[in-house]
């Protein structure tokens, strides 16, 4: 359970820091939109889904991340390329499950319909406890079924938009489902800096204030997608700006750095970022202010 709000310990007694997890995540799939900046510091990695895997897991150590994330972002193909597809996704987490040695997160696409069916496919490979997410009110039921059917009992994470209302009803709604609540993790989906963040953090900090009043259905905590958000902005992916804008490499990590910092400071627990850099510029932050 959430039982400390970001960069304060109110218990003088203790030595305990109510410090936030980082997560670094790669996507499957390299698309036509995905960032230069991310594509020139990770190479040749990006080529494969295991070769990128392989390094994230090295980076991880040298940001001092606590999980890597695999981001399943494959768009629904056709009926008649899902069998490939599929296959493809279901070998290559076989493979990373063969090297990992780190926490994991298995990030579906996020698309209600193809969700289950790839954790269909995908969750039979699992060998280990992992994140799972996201987790929705479309397909709750299912993705549920399916891990349930694995050996493991795994973290859940509970996606619904900005309302605190679907938030509660959906986490009792697992629960019900047979999810232990200290399983289950809120992602109340947000954007990034210029993109709607100020609808994140009022809502993060609504459940952080409804759960200081005592309501233990919204008693869970935060998980944020941060670099994912930061990373769709065209500020962090075009040059087509003035000079005044600052150099592009720059400007995106200043993006994924503020989205973080942001919504560390509404109450955010896990944060998922997309550059190893500026997780570690965040979490150097955080110890600074915890240091004084």
């Amino acid at each position: 359970m959430d039982k400390e709000f970001s960069f304060l310990n109110f218990d003088l007694s203790s030595t305990a820091k109510a410090a936030p997890a980082f997560i670094l995540e790669f996507p499957f799939e390299i698309t036509d939109n995905y960032s230069p900046v991310l594509k020139a510091y990770w190479d040749e990695s990006i080529k494969t889904p295991l070769n990128y895997f392989k390094a994230a897991q090295e980076k991880l150590k040298e940001c001092n991340a606590d999980a890597v994330s695999i981001y399943f972002n494959i768009q629904e193909p056709q009926d008649s390329e899902k069998k490939q597809v599929l296959e493809c996704c279901r070998t290559a987490l076989e493979e990373i499950l063969k090297i990992c040695t780190v926490p994991l997160m298995i990030r579906l696409s996020g698309q209600p319909q193809w969700d289950i069916e790839l954790a269909q496919n995908l969750f039979p490979t699992l060998d280990r406890e992992v994140i799972i997410s996201p987790v929705q009110a479309a397909n709750y039921e299912q993705i549920i079924n399916c891990a349930k059917n694995t050996p493991y009992k795994h973290h859940y994470v509970l996606r619904t938009p900005i309302d605190i209302n679907l938030t509660k009803e959906l986490n009792i709604l697992s629960i019900d489902k047979g999810i232990e609540p200290k399983k289950i993790l809120i992602d109340p989906e947000m954007g990034c800096i210029g993109y709607g963040i100020d609808y994140g953090y009022s809502i993060i900090e609504r459940l952080k204030l409804a759960r200081e009043a005592g309501d233990k259905m919204l008693d869970m905590p935060v998980i944020v997608c941060a670099g994912e958000e930061s990373y769709k902005a065209k500020e962090s992916k075009s040059n087509d700006f003035s000079a005044s804008w600052g150099e592009l490499e720059k400007r995106a990590k200043m993006w994924e750095i503020s989205t973080a910092s942001a919504l560390i400071a509404a109450g955010a627990n896990i944060v998922v970022m997309w550059h190893p850099e500026c997780i570690k510029t965040v979490k150097n932050q955080y110890s600074e202010v915890l240091c004084h």
